[in-house]
């Protein structure tokens, strides 16, 4: 017996209640479906927010990196260069992250089947609906597949114009042809092909459960993934306009930067690192202390790959950033052209951010810096 088979087996097995008592679970299902996607779509509309915020920064931007470009090359603003370029590509890489994994919440991959071999196509989260088939009668279920050749509902889906079915044609022969005979496109094949692009199969109530249940725990994993995300960018974001800011006032109105400036930017970088890699690993924090305060003795939420990837490549660029900036302030020390008061100052901010950093990043890993740095960890 075959799978359809049996399924219609179990479908007319359903009594009453039970097809009563499922369809109000896929009503439910449905409501949050869309109580997710709009979490899902407010959190796109944050990210596109966030992508303006940078243009509010672009004059302090080009104002450092000009005055770090300008004039003679010197060892120190080469540094300094690389540690303000990591220091702007970590909130955008973190952004980079939440769009792409919008993205992956949206689309995901559909396994089709076919004669000609089998072939991977993008879908959209939300599948195409069908009538469960074992909800109408057999006379019923007849009408309804007449209905569905019917002329005047193919073209709902198949516009009766050359151009249009080019264009469908071309979408079905990229992928392999779905499952049709491309040697004989008519406007009926050309549907069924649609239809499979859309991820819309024919399914007894049973079998719309099963889809759901595993569609939901996706769509569960999914959101609460981007919304950690989400929150580490912002933080990220933040974090790194201040000391954009403060940057941009070290260099303002001046034509050529001296040793205390390029000791200023070093410093003011050197502070940035340690508050940036506290701000991504705080939601992370927030969510074990959570746990903790409900009885969990060893939360595993540091560990998890997907909830802490965005930290991670965050604290890399960070430690870069770090190491370029106190490199140029070495150099600086070592040029001897500070004054004494300045060269104390320089060593007491390169002091304290050295310690702050370290133990920031000693209690992140936990005692294995080194391979969580350097591997997945």
């Amino acid at each position: 017996m075959s799978d359809l088979d049996q399924s219609a087996d179990e479908g007319e097995s359903l009594s009453p209640d039970e097809r009563a008592a499922i369809r109000a679970y896929l009503q439910r299902s449905e409501v949050r479906l869309s109580t997710m996607h709009r979490v899902a779509s407010a959190l796109l509309s944050g990210a596109g927010l966030m992508v303006l915020l940078p243009a509010v920064a672009q004059d302090a931007v080009i104002q450092v990196l000009r005055s770090l470009v300008t004039g003679h090359v010197e060892a120190s603003k080469v540094l300094m260069v690389v540690a303000v370029t990591a220091m702007l590509l970590l909130p955008f890489t973190a952004l980079w992250l939440v769009l792409r994994d919008l993205i992956q919440f949206y689309f995901h991959s559909h396994h089709v089947h076919s004669a000609a071999g089998d072939v991977f196509t993008p879908r959209f989260t939300l599948t195409a609906l069908r009538l469960p088939q074992d909800e109408l009668s057999d006379l019923s279920s007849e009408r309804l597949e007449v209905a569905r050749h019917d002329t005047a509902n193919v073209e709902l889906l198949v516009p009766a114009n050359d151009r249009s079915r080019r264009h469908i044609d071309q979408r079905i022969v990229a992928y392999g042809g779905l499952g049709v005979d491309l040697e004989n496109l008519d406007d009926e094949a050309r549907a069924t092909a649609l239809f499979v692009l859309a991820a819309s199969r024919p399914r007894d109530l049973v079998s719309e459960v099963a889809k759901i249940e595993h569609g939901m725990a996706r769509h569960v994993l999914r959101t609460q993934t981007i919304v950690l995300r989400y929150v580490k960018a912002l933080l990220a974001l933040l974090t790194t306009a201040m000391a954009t800011y403060g940057t941009a006032a070290v260099v303002s109105g001046k034509a050529r930067l001296g040793a205390g400036d390029l000791s200023w930017l070093a410093g003011i970088v050197l502070v940035w690192s340690p508050v940036a890699i506290v701000a991504v690993t705080s939601p992370v924090r927030w969510l074990e202390g959570l746990l903790r305060s409900e009885g969990a003795t060893h939360p595993a939420v540091s560990d998890d790959p997907e909830l802490t990837r965005v930290e991670l490549v965050a604290i890399r660029l960070a430690v870069l950033g770090f190491a370029a900036a106190l490199l140029a302030m070495i150099v600086e020390l070592a040029s001897g052209s500070m004054s004494v008061v300045m060269r104390w100052s320089t060593i007491a901010v390169a002091v304290a951010a050295t310690s702050a950093t370290y133990v920031i990043l000693r209690r992140w890993a936990r005692g294995t810096l080194l391979r969580r740095l350097i591997g997945r960890g």
